[in-house]
C-alpha cells in the first residue's frame, strides 16, 4: 500500500532546518517561566497611584498588575478563579508582602483595560504589514457532538482580524468584530490607527481586494499587494494610482498565462503572506481558539492581551531556518 504523499516521486518537499537552535530553545524554555510573566517590574508597580488627591474611589491595584495577571491566564489556561488562586500561590512562593486581587476584580478591570501592542517600528519608518483575519468561538457545542448528533443551539463566533509586521513578525494592531463584519472594512478602519507610520508593502488576501482597501493604503503612501480575482475587469475610466496598479497585476497575469498568477505572486513577493497564516496556527494552539469572556468588552480585553502575549513570546527569539538544497 502506497502513500499519497509519495505517489508522484517528482515532486519532492522543500526541507528546512533552524540554523539558530541553540537560542531558540533557550526562547522556548522562557516561555513557561513563570518569572518572565510576573517580572520584578510587574511587583514594583503592583499598587496603583492613580487618583490621588481627586475624587471617587481609587484603584486599589494597578493595571500593570490586572494585565500581568490576565496574561499568565492567557497562557497558562486559567480560570478567574483558578487565577487567583494561583497568583496567591506565587506571592506566597516568593515571600512577598502583597495581596491578590479577587477573581472579580480581574472580571471588572477588564473592560476598561488599555492593552497598546507593540511597536516594532518607530514612527516614521517604513511600515510592511499583512492583514488577515481568523473565527474564535464565544460559545457553542463541539465539533464531535455537532457531527455526531448535529446541532441544538446555535453557535455564536467573533472576528479576530491583526496586521502583523513582516519583519518581525510582532501584531502592530489588531480588532475584534461580530461574524458578520466583512474583512476589507475591518482593514479600513484598522489603517487609522498606522497614521503614524510610513507604509511600505501591504499584504492581503483576495477578500481585500475592494477599491476601499487600495485607497486607504494609497493614500498612505504604501503599496497594496493584493491579488485580483480570476474574473477581475480592468477600470478603464480615468483609473485611481492604487487601480492603475491592480490593472498592471491583471495585465501581467493574463499575459502569463496558465503559470500567470504563480508568476506575479513571485514577482511581488506575495507569499509573504503566508507568515500570518503560521501565525493564525499559533494563536489557536498556544492560546486557544475560544473566548472565555461573556461581554463584548471582555472578549475584546483577553483578545489583544492574547496578541500581546504572542508578541511577547516572538520578543524572546523566533526560529532561523535555512532551505536544504537536495
Amino acid at each position: 500500500m502506497t502513500n499519497k504523499k509519495d505517489s508522484n516521486p517528482s515532486k519532492k518537499r522543500d526541507l528546512y532546518r533552524i540554523r539558530n537552535w541553540k537560542q531558540y530553545n533557550t526562547s522556548l524554555k522562557n516561555r513557561g517561566s513563570i518569572t518572565f510573566w510576573f517580572s520584578p517590574e510587574v511587583i514594583e508597580k503592583w499598587y496603583s497611584n492613580e487618583n490621588l488627591g481627586s475624587r471617587g474611589r481609587p484603584k486599589f491595584y494597578s493595571d500593570d498588575a490586572i494585565l500581568c495577571a490576565l496574561m499568565i491566564r492567557a497562557v497558562f489556561h486559567c480560570k478567574l478563579r483558578q487565577l487567583q488562586g494561583f497568583i496567591e500561590s506565587l506571592i506566597a512562593i516568593l515571600g512577598l508582602n502583597l495581596n491578590c486581587p479577587h477573581y472579580s476584580v480581574f472580571s471588572r478591570r477588564a473592560r476598561h483595560l488599555k492593552i497598546p501592542l507593540k511597536r516594532p517600528l518607530k514612527p516614521g519608518e517604513s511600515l510592511n504589514v499583512i492583514f488577515d483575519s481568523t473565527g474564535l468561538k464565544v460559545f457553542g457545542e463541539g465539533e464531535w457532538k455537532t457531527r455526531k448528533h448535529g446541532y441544538s443551539k446555535r453557535r455564536t463566533w467573533r472576528k479576530l482580524h491583526v496586521g502583523m509586521c513582516v519583519d518581525s513578525n510582532e501584531i502592530v494592531i489588531g480588532a475584534l468584530s461580530s461574524n458578520n463584519v466583512t474583512d476589507d472594512a475591518a482593514m479600513v478602519e484598522m489603517m487609522d490607527c498606522l497614521d503614524d507610520f510610513s507604509l511600505g508593502d501591504v499584504y492581503g488576501d483576495g477578500a481585500y481586494d475592494t477599491i476601499d482597501c487600495r485607497m486607504a493604503v494609497d493614500d498612505r503612501g504604501g503599496r497594496p499587494v493584493i491579488p485580483p480575482p480570476n474574473n477581475a475587469r480592468l477600470h478603464k475610466k480615468d483609473p485611481a494610482p492604487c487601480l492603475a496598479q491592480r490593472n498592471t497585476a491583471i495585465e501581467e497575469i493574463r499575459r502569463g498565462g496558465e503559470d500567470g498568477r504563480k508568476l506575479w505572486k513571485e514577482k511581488v513577493g506575495y507569499h509573504k503572506r503566508s507568515l500570518v497564516e503560521t501565525f493564525m496556527f499559533r494563536f489557536k494552539t498556544i492560546v486557544g481558539d475560544k473566548l472565555r469572556s461573556r461581554t463584548w468588552a471582555n472578549q475584546f480585553t483577553e483578545s489583544m492581551i492574547k496578541l500581546q502575549a504572542l508578541n511577547c513570546m516572538t520578543e524572546l527569539g523566533m526560529p532561523d531556518s535555512y532551505k536544504v538544497i537536495n
